[in-house]
């Protein structure tokens, strides 16, 4: 069976269906988040894997941290599918997307999420075999707490995430920080922790996922209909 996976956190709107392998993708910058945009991105991966809807039997969701818009949107329209089909959603956090995608490196792994407003969600992982493990809770930095916590830390490490949408990258990238990729997490980060998650049964129903904003939202979204109606069948 396919998998939808779905990436609405950040700069990027990113779609993939997946069955073991990627079959189709999309991913188009979007500053402000738009729901229509999604809408339309889902169905060209359908219309590119030449699949219906119904083929799916599950959607992995980045859940953030991010862009409260995008975030909003994303869990809205994959709910929205899961609820249609009867399918499980499955949530995933940035941190560990970023984390796994990288985690090949002997090195420490730093994630960095823009979370607007000059603040950027930070999180350790320790490679171990086969994946990763947090050193600690995400915490919320300026980009002059970041440098000194990269600066005070002598171990080799890499910094993924967001750090392109640092104002001041020269003093980060030295003998003991490497500024890798991703640079923003996509559909196919996703994938590979909800895959992870959907055969180990690790996930919550639909009452128990939550979105990790770290913070209170810029705006409050209006709760009437989405701006364009969602047809979940061919």
């Amino acid at each position: 069976m396919y998998k939808l996976s779905i990436s609405t956190s950040g700069e990027y709107i990113s779609v993939a269906i997946f069955e073991k392998q990627l079959i189709a993708s999309s991913n188009t910058k979007s500053v402000m988040g738009s729901t229509s945009l999604l809408i339309d991105q889902v169905d060209d991966v359908f219309n590119k894997a030449k699949l219906n809807k119904e083929d799916l039997s599950a959607v992995y969701l980045d859940i953030g941290p991010g862009y409260y818009t995008g975030l909003r949107i994303g869990y809205s329209v994959a709910l929205g599918i899961c609820a249609t089909l009867g399918i499980p959603l499955v949530p995933v956090e940035v941190f560990d997307a970023l984390a796994f995608s990288a985690h090949t490196s002997l090195r420490k792994i730093c994630t960095l999420i823009d979370i607007k407003r000059g603040e950027f969600a930070y999180c350790t992982f320790r490679p171990v075999p086969g994946g990763v493990v947090r050193e600690n809770d995400p915490l919320i930095v300026t980009e002059q707490v970041l440098k000194a916590k990269l600066s005070d830390d002598s171990e080799k490490k890499l910094l993924v995430g967001n750090w392109n949408n640092l104002t001041d990258k020269t003093r980060l990238d030295d003998s003991n920080t490497k500024l890798a990729t991703p640079i923003f997490v996509s559909a196919e980060n996703i994938f590979e922790i909800g895959e992870r998650k959907l055969i180990s049964k690790e996930f919550p129903n639909f009452n128990g996922i939550e979105i990790n904003y770290m913070r209170d939202p810029d705006i409050t979204l209006s709760k009437g209909p989405l701006i364009k109606e969602i047809n979940f069948y061919d």
